[in-house]
């Protein structure tokens, strides 16, 4: 249950619009008075499956099956605790929320860490802006072209050449070095006496997850010999490298009005873009882009362009994250950079109508590729052309939609002056290779739950009538025993819901989703609740769906007299058989009383 109290849970609830937050991370577009459609932010899907009801403000997916209300789609796409949803809610409109009771060993951990994280964002901050500590600095900032607005902006600090600047500060907090240690800002000594500063004598740039709170730095060198240049913090609990990306939190917007997003590699060339006016942009951190940043990236956009440094190093980046993207199901192209150049020395050059101009002209990724194994293999040759294929091969078998694999492949066939029907088969070939594993859409991939059987579409339709119209309890608790339903969780939710037959005014889809500890419950509400009905209907279907349950249940206690009667037999019992033979006939005339009336 909520630590924080109910009545200020609801307030939060009621107070922040399903459509609005989800719309963050979702491009939703609408469909009829109060559904919403988009693609499902939690499994890789190419055609929209996933709903929001603005009046009922719930959200569920009919491929996945993930549902929930605003706590939940919070916790979820953020991977965030209950109590961090509600807080983040709460400052977002602008709601305080009072003491609560001490959160769970695991809870208290992160909230910890996020607290380290943000107490070292603020140090460095007030280092770099209003301390003559931070003099290097921002001398550095500004060599680099930045101006004041962007450094507040993103945040940008200067963590002290001292060995225990931000530990000190720490301990007068209430935050211990071993806080500061899972958070990434500290190391244990040697001597294991004590512990120092992870970050020191360098430029800070935080990092933030969806909802704006500090996880994680990149820290820049500024002295000459310090080793390395940029230096990041490690995977902790509250961060994980693969699945973050730069910038996203102050881009997803601009992302999702243009339809695409240029990834960069470094944190200046990110923030030097947005100064210039590119908002949307994001980085990975100096490396290849990951599976899972694509997937998160294919929740706001269906293109990108790939804008990494001109040398070879960048080029092998952009082949890697091509491959990255294209098996999230985006659409991919590369920007070419003068070899002497970054997107932050070229923006700063050439100006963004500059970097306007190289990003009209950016290459398809296949065009791109193409014209790198040129440089690299004789394609005038069998040997040539081979070794371009091999090259290919990755980028090919990791394409996720199978018409755009085959479009590539055939396009690749062409440019490089093969065979296509030869090109397909060397790729089955080496598919069938031991220790190359096929490639496999997530999508088709079975969910987690596969194991449990789903339940009936009658229960849920019928479900769905009562969530939808609560006035139809009190009929439904005379009409229909809990037991008539089959499968667990749906006698659960009947049960739940008829608790409320007296007060049906209260029964609230998103509030129950709140106060259900059980994930499996709360995202058969929100499956129920998202049946369609025809309103001039609804009674005619309760009735329907009440004698067909009736009806059922009859059906599986004759069967289980059935059983009780062959035993009888078994064990000459004919008391037995005559007791058993009686309830089954009178089970019989009650099934047959519910059978629909022959049309005249």
């Amino acid at each position: 249950m909520p630590r924080i109290p109910d009545d200020i849970v609801e307030q939060v609830r009621t107070a922040s619009d399903i459509v609005e937050v989800v719309g963050q991370h979702v491009q939703l577009v609408r469909r009829g008075s109060a559904n919403y459609f988009g693609l499902c932010p939690f499994h890789k899907e190419d055609t929209p499956s996933f709903s929001v009801n603005t009046e009922r403000q719930i959200y569920h997916c009919f491929g996945c099956n993930a549902g929930g209300n605003v706590f939940r789609f919070v916790q979820e796409v953020d991977r965030v605790s209950f109590t961090e949803a509600v807080t983040y809610l709460a400052e977002r409109a602008g709601i305080r929320l009072p003491e609560h009771e001490a959160p769970s060993a695991a809870v208290a951990e992160n909230d910890a860490l996020f607290r380290a994280n943000e107490l070292a964002r603020k140090y460095f901050q007030h280092l770099l802006t209003s301390d003559p500590q931070g003099h290097n600095g921002l001398s550095y900032l500004r060599r680099r072209g930045l101006d004041e607005d962007v450094i507040a902006r993103f945040g940008l600090g200067y963590a002290p050449s001292a060995w225990d600047g931000l530990i000190q500060v720490a301990r007068r907090r209430g935050l211990s070095a071993q806080v500061l240690e899972k958070a990434g800002l500290a190391l244990p000594r040697r001597t294991g006496n004590g512990h120092y500063d992870r970050f020191r004598d360098r430029v800070t740039f935080p990092i933030a997850n969806l909802t704006g709170r500090t996880i994680a730095f990149g820290a820049r060198a500024l002295q000459a010999d310090q080793d390395p240049k940029y230096l990041n913090s490690p995977e902790t609990p509250i961060y994980h490298k693969g699945s973050v990306l730069y910038g996203l939190d102050q881009a997803r917007e601009p992302i999702r009005r243009q339809g695409r997003a240029l990834v960069v590699e470094g944190y200046m060339d990110l923030i030097s873009l947005s100064q210039a006016g590119v908002e949307h942009v994001v980085a990975s951190s100096g490396t290849a882009l990951t599976d899972d940043q694509c997937r998160l990236l294919g929740r706001y956009a269906r293109e990108v362009l790939l804008v990494f440094d001109g040398d070879a190093a960048g080029t092998q980046a952009a082949v890697r994250g091509a491959e990255a993207a294209l098996a999230a199901g985006l659409e991919v192209r590369v920007v070419v950079l003068p070899e002497e150049h970054d997107p932050d020395s070229y923006v700063r050059e050439r100006g963004v109508q500059g970097l306007n101009q190289l990003l009209a002209e950016a290459a398809p990724v296949l065009e791109f590729l193409v014209q790198r194994l040129r440089q690299q293999h004789d394609l005038g040759t069998a040997a040539g052309k081979g070794q371009a294929l091999e090259s290919l091969r990755p980028l090919l078998t990791r394409t996720a939609d199978p018409v755009r694999r085959d479009l590539l492949l055939r396009e690749a066939a062409q440019r490089l002056g093969v065979d296509e029907s030869a090109m397909r088969q060397s790729m089955q070939q080496a598919q069938r290779r031991p220790g190359r594993p096929l490639p496999r859409n997530d999508a088709d991939a079975p969910p987690a739950t596969a194991s449990a059987p789903p339940p009936p579409a009658a229960e849920v339709a019928f479900l769905g009538i009562l969530l939808n119209h609560p006035r139809l309890l009190a009929a439904t608790a005379a009409a229909l025993p809990v037991e008539s339903l089959t499968h667990a969780n749906c006698r659960a939710l009947l049960t739940l819901l008829l608790s409320h037959a007296d007060a049906p005014g209260i029964v609230d889809p998103a509030r129950l989703v709140t106060e259900l500890e059980d994930a499996s419950l709360a995202r058969l509400v929100t499956q129920c609740t998202m049946q369609g009905f025809d309103p001039d209907q609804v009674d005619a279907q309760w009735q329907d769906y009440c004698r067909h349950f009736q009806r059922e249940s009859l059906t599986r206690q004759i069967e289980r007299a059935r059983d009780r009667q062959r035993q009888a037999a078994a064990a000459g019992d004919e008391a037995g058989m005559v007791e058993t033979a009686a309830e089954i006939d009178r089970l019989v005339k009650e099934r047959r009383a519910l059978l629909p009336e022959p049309a005249p």
